[in-house]
């Protein structure tokens, strides 16, 4: 029997997010799963990176609990979705909101569907989806869905144990598509042992997956390390000169590429002149004036009031590369 620990009716968003930190979801699973896809697989809207997942489960990071305009649009459109696919099953259906809602014998493991469908007797789900282009998705009554909606329908699947999921999703503004995914037992209890297995390796064992380029890994890496603990300068590994070499030819790579950028964008303010700009190139417009606080004239003329009001805020770690400037690419 599954457990159902939270419905959206009688909790905040606050508590919703607490509970989903305690395991993995649907979403959370298909992010699992994409961060390993074929590239070519990858034309959904999960792109949640598995050092980003593994910061939020461990509460490293802390999910921004307030309602962005695109979660509103959302949270708005799954309402007129599902009055769509209402009003597509016909008489007799009703769609029930069965909240956060665990697997009744995997414990780190929940769904949190937009509905459940009972009409003549079955049971099964569906879930509202809203996007702006079709890529990825298949004719109308098919099962051809992207990957991480696949994904995200199957751990679903396991959960309620429904015989299949559907998948209503509006295109814009009026082309309206129901989607079916049947049902595959082994392979949905294939996508959950890697969910399982990802959680014990990385979140039950502390083990962060491997770092991306994104400013969450910078924070939660300079909160595991906040301070220096050995003064000396080590000796490097094989592995961290190989590292170091690569950067040291990207940042120089790098400085090159922003140099020609640089200049070519000077040479389009030159032949820009005191037009307005070139048709189909570039404009040049002066920008709107705006208003900043002058710090330096306050000081001088309020230093008493400027202390009162400074505060110190300790350092962060800084990192520099060092490079040997006789070393050649």
């Amino acid at each position: 029997m599954n457990s159902t620990i939270l419905n959206t009716m009688d909790t905040t968003r606050e508590e919703w997010l607490q509970e989903r930190l305690k395991g993995l979801g649907g979403t959370d699973v298909a992010n699992i799963v994409m961060s390993s896809a074929n590239p070519a697989q990858k034309v959904g809207c999960f792109h949640k990176s598995p050092f980003a997942l593994w910061a939020e489960k461990s509460q490293l990071t802390r999910r921004d609990s307030s309602e962005d305009s695109s979660m509103k649009r959302g949270r708005v459109m799954e309402k007129y979705v599902c009055e769509l696919y209402l009003e597509f099953l016909g008489d007799g259906a009703s769609l029930i909101d069965p909240g956060l809602t665990w697997h009744p014998e995997r414990k780190r493991i929940f769904g949190t569907p937009d509905r459940l469908v009972l009409k003549d007797g079955i049971e099964w789900g569906m879930d509202a989806k809203t996007r702006r282009n079709r890529k990825g998705w298949g004719d109308a009554g098919t099962d051809q869905v992207p990957l991480d909606t696949e994904v995200q329908m199957r751990v679903y699947m396991e959960v309620f144990n429904s015989p299949y999921w559907d998948v209503a999703t509006l295109f814009g503004l009026d082309d309206f598509r129901v989607y079916r995914l049947q049902r595959d037992e082994d392979l949905g209890q294939e996508i959950l042992n890697i969910a399982e297995k990802w959680w014990k390796n990385h979140v039950d064992e502390s083990v962060p997956p491997a770092v991306d380029s994104s400013d969450i890994a910078k924070s939660v890496i300079g909160k595991l390390h906040p301070r220096v603990v050995d003064e000396q300068l080590r000796a490097p590994t094989n592995i961290e000169l190989e590292l170091h070499k690569e950067l040291v030819s990207i940042k120089r790579k790098h400085k090159r590429i922003d140099d020609k950028k640089k200049e070519l964008e000077n040479e389009l303010r030159r032949l820009i002149g005191d037009s307005v700009g070139i048709d189909r190139v570039a404009t040049w417009k002066q920008s709107k004036p705006r208003q900043f606080f002058d710090k330096v004239r306050f000081r001088e003329e309020n230093p008493d009031m400027y202390d009162s009001y400074t505060t110190e805020k300790p350092g962060n770690r800084v990192l520099r590369i060092l490079e040997n400037n006789n070393e050649q690419e």
